[in-house]
């Protein structure tokens, strides 16, 4: 079938891989629906985008609107063959001082929402032995400090996808991971609001402190789209990084020398936001 017959979902497509993958699929011939939260952002993307454009404001771990955004979809351009699953938000805190709301908001939207994602994709990614991929994270294999919501919430996330892979195998169905370092998005820009974020991310060994331009993400997804892949990652030594995850994330040395100046400089964050629940947190869907 003519890539002009089918149809893409994109989640978190306000801002940042999300707007980008939204425009990028439909510049290859996809018609689109764009959904996540910020409503005027999303129907100004789907108005550039032209008339093969729809979009959804949706918060995506309301399970019942989210299905209405598919069916919307469907109704509006007949079928779904593609899904990018790529709405999420971050905190940075340390796990002694990280606030429950918090911890559970992350786990909501990456998590929850990517199942919601999922079962409402099912029937009619089975209908058109369609292509589902979720955007999980580098933070998934390396466990940096002061990102445990985060990367519990995509190495959750990988998991989900994996098994869902597993599981639609036999109807025709695949599905992608995608995996990505620090990139230029709403989400980097937000936690380096953070003195000890940033710290963080300064003192990480070689290219995993680089922060890469968004396209190369919007890139490697449409191209993944194209190839129906089941990993998609960029830049491309995360492939190595991954390779190495098990050694990387169970040996805390590397941190030893710096903990105590990241934990001084969460204190003083968490003094000036009034709280663990002031502390930083990236609202809304800003992947």
């Amino acid at each position: 079938m003519s890539k002009s017959n089918k149809v893409a979902i994109i989640t978190g497509a306000a801002r940042g891989i999300g707007a980008g993958v939204a425009t990028a699929l439909a510049k290859k011939g996809y018609a689109v629906g764009l959904v996540g939260l910020e409503g005027e952002l999303l129907r100004q993307n789907a108005k550039a985008i032209g008339e093969r454009a729809v979009a959804f404001e949706v918060d995506m771990t309301d399970r019942q609107t989210v299905g209405s955004a598919f069916e919307g979809v469907r109704e509006r351009f007949g079928r779904i063959d593609v899904v990018v699953s790529n709405a999420g938000i971050s905190n940075f805190d340390l796990l002694t001082t990280m606030s429950p709301t918090h911890f559970r908001r992350v786990m909501a939207v990456n998590v929850e929402g990517t199942f919601n994602a999922i079962q409402a994709s099912i029937p009619h990614l089975v209908d058109t032995k369609g292509y589902f991929v979720g955007v999980a994270s580098i933070a998934a294999a390396l466990a940096p400090p002061g990102m445990a919501a985060y990367g519990a919430s995509k190495g959750a996330t990988e998991n989900l996808l994996n098994t869902f892979r597993a599981e639609v195998v036999h109807k025709g169905v695949d599905v992608g991971v995608a995996y990505f370092g620090w990139l230029a998005t709403d989400l980097v820009k937000s936690g380096g609001e953070h003195p000890a974020f940033t710290y963080v991310r300064e003192h990480l060994p070689g290219p995993l402190k680089t922060i890469a331009p968004v396209d190369i993400a919007v890139r490697a997804i449409a191209h993944g789209v194209d190839k129906r892949k089941r990993r998609v990652m960029a830049p491309s030594w995360l492939r190595l990084a991954l390779a190495l995850r098990w050694f990387v994330s169970a040996n805390p040395s590397g941190y030893r020398a710096h903990m105590p100046e990241i934990e001084r400089l969460c204190a003083e964050e968490l003094k000036k936001r009034g709280g663990p629940n002031g502390a930083l947190i990236t609202e809304p869907e800003r992947n």
